[in-house]
């Protein structure tokens, strides 16, 4: 049964794209996690907090397909989030119990926040990828039709004349405003988070810190 626009096959891609849907999609997400753990596991490597060998057999078992969906699936049933799955899967991969020193000092919010800002950042790449393909083309649109003219429009009904590419121009500028205000917004949002249980770092000691920047 089709809960949501989104859900249905008629109507989702007047409300979304393949794309974005993939952005958003189970595999995606949990492979952001993925990459999240192995940037841990490296920074942690370089500043000689777990040995440079369990980073290394980390980073050889996070990728996506070596992750039983299926089974992440019931795990996150089990326990209401989908972090402690993926670690455990991950634990279970990896040879020679270094698994063990996968996720270290980190906490499930750590993970669940930056995985959901990476896919705002993809997100955004294709947004602002739509709206330079408009603004390109509102940009000829603008030369070709400029001394085109046309009826104006106003409460409406015909008003004053104008031209299409006067018309156009106007679109234009609107676009060209919005892609000021994504550029902006870029380094608002796009942060990641990691501070250990309670956002202390306090399992990192005096190194929580430098494993944050290096993050």
């Amino acid at each position: 049964m089709t809960a949501t626009a989104l859900d249905s096959a008629i109507f989702r891609d007047i409300f979304t794209t393949p794309e974005m849907r993939e952005v958003f999609s189970d595999e995606r997400r949990t492979g952001y996690y993925l990459e999240i753990e192995i940037a841990l596991a490296r920074a942690q490597s370089r500043l000689g907090i777990i040995p440079e060998k369990a980073a290394r057999e980390i980073e050889r078992q996070c990728r996506i397909e070596n992750i039983d969906l299926a089974r992440l699936k019931q795990q996150t049933e089990r326990i209401g989030y989908p972090i402690l799955g993926v670690v455990q899967q991950i634990v279970g991969l990896c040879a020679d119990g270094l698994g063990e020193w996968c996720h270290w000092g980190a906490t499930t919010q750590d993970i669940t926040d930056t995985a959901a800002i990476m896919q705002i950042r993809a997100a955004l790449e294709l947004v602002e990828k739509d709206m330079e393909a408009i603004a390109a083309a509102l940009a000829e649109l603008s030369r070709r039709y400029r001394d085109t003219p046309m009826a104006g429009r106003s409460n409406l009904q015909q008003a004053v004349p104008l031209t299409f590419g006067f018309k156009t121009a106007a679109l234009l500028a609107a676009m060209q405003r919005h892609r000021e205000r994504l550029a902006q917004l870029r380094p608002r949002i796009l942060v990641g988070e990691f501070g250990g249980a309670v956002g202390t770092l306090a399992s990192l000691g005096g190194d929580g810190l430098k494993v944050q920047a290096a993050m």
